[in-house]
């Protein structure tokens, strides 16, 4: 007898795909896009990014972040600076959940390092040393080396004993890895060790007096302008020089340069304080919150703006370009507003 076949139904197609809420949120900003269309072909460091998108690095270091929250990027560590790629399936993912990512190249300035399989086309020319911008961008054909590992171990090892009790060994790493990549285009690049592990420092000290694990002997005096290049740095030098401990000063750029004014340098050493190993700080976060008084110069509102603190914008003349006699009645100006604020905060004893 034959048996009766019961037909199967066809399977429905398939729905299409839900958004995962955490693309759906780094996706969610046009700049976030951007990233994601340079870093489909090429890996880049914030540097880079930021030159490419016309955008402050601090900015772009806070998308990769969210980026890579989200599992979209990853790092790769080369030398001294940490270059951001799209994880391996990233393109996949996109494509399967909010369609094909376009891979435009960027512009032949980029130091490129060709992603396996990507269709867009070869690279023109490699960036070079020193590009017309006068900032110092790093290739990428040498690993770090050795020595400078074992310096940056040195570094966290040292900062970890430092701040035992406070912050984990982790905390410390993650300080310092994000440090090394905020710092990637100082000019010294020999120094660059020495200026990751101060300013890892300033920012775990910081953090650790904002969130009251560290008290405040002194007031804090943070000292903002765009480059940190000039006004700030010529400020926080001559706050610390005439309060000799009693008043703790720090400095930081809005979008920091790659060196301290020579011309600054220079009226500076005029008076017997030393500038010569100072070097451009990004404006942090922690710097803001562990102020008791914020002075910027000409930043704008790049600074956030938090309670209880007191805030004042100086209206000076800009050192950049600007001959050694003309930085100097810039000196002789922040020097008497210097005195003044010295001598509201810690005033004189009868």
């Amino acid at each position: 007898m034959q048996m009766a076949t019961t037909a199967v139904p066809a399977a429905p197609p398939a729905a299409p795909q839900a958004v995962p809420v955490e693309l759906a949120r780094a996706l969610g900003d046009p700049l976030r896009w951007r990233i994601t269309e340079l870093l489909a072909s090429e890996q880049l460091c914030v540097a880079h990014l930021s030159e490419e998108l016309e955008t402050a690095q601090p900015l772009v270091s806070h998308h990769l972040k969210v980026l890579k929250a989200a599992g979209l990027v990853e790092t790769d560590r080369y030398r001294y600076w940490t270059y951001y790629r799209l994880r391996p399936g990233a393109l996949v993912r996109l494509a399967a959940t909010l369609g094909v990512v376009a891979r435009s190249a960027p512009s032949g300035t980029a130091c490129r390092r060709q992603v396996p399989g990507a269709t867009s086309p070869p690279p023109v020319a490699a960036r070079p040393a020193e590009p017309q911008g006068g900032r110092p961008m790093p290739f990428r054909d040498t690993p770090m080396d050795p020595l400078t590992r074992e310096t940056f171990t040195r570094s966290i090892e040292a900062l970890a004993e430092e701040f035992r009790g406070i912050f984990s060994l982790e905390t410390v790493e993650r300080y310092v890895d994000e440090s090394v990549d905020r710092l990637s285009g100082a000019r010294v690049v020999d120094f660059i060790p020495l200026f990751v592990h101060r300013f890892s420092r300033e920012q775990l000290r910081a953090l650790a007096q904002a969130e009251g694990t560290i008290a405040k002997d002194v007031p804090e005096v943070l000292f903002v302008c765009v480059h940190n290049a000039g006004r700030s740095q010529m400020a926080a030098a001559l706050l610390d020089h005439h309060a000799k401990g009693r008043v703790h000063v720090r400095s930081a750029g809005s979008d920091p340069g790659d060196r301290v004014n020579p011309a600054v340098v220079a009226a500076m050493d005029e008076w017997g304080i030393d500038l010569s190993r100072e070097f451009p700080k990004p404006l942090t976060d922690e710097f803001v919150r562990a102020a008791d008084v914020v002075i910027t110069m000409g930043c704008g509102d790049a600074c956030p703006i938090y309670p209880g603190k007191r805030y004042e914008d100086w209206e000076l003349d800009d050192p950049a370009g600007q001959p050694v006699e003309a930085v100097r009645r810039i000196r002789d100006d922040l020097d008497r507003r210097v005195q003044a604020l010295l001598a509201e905060l810690v005033p004189a004893r009868a």
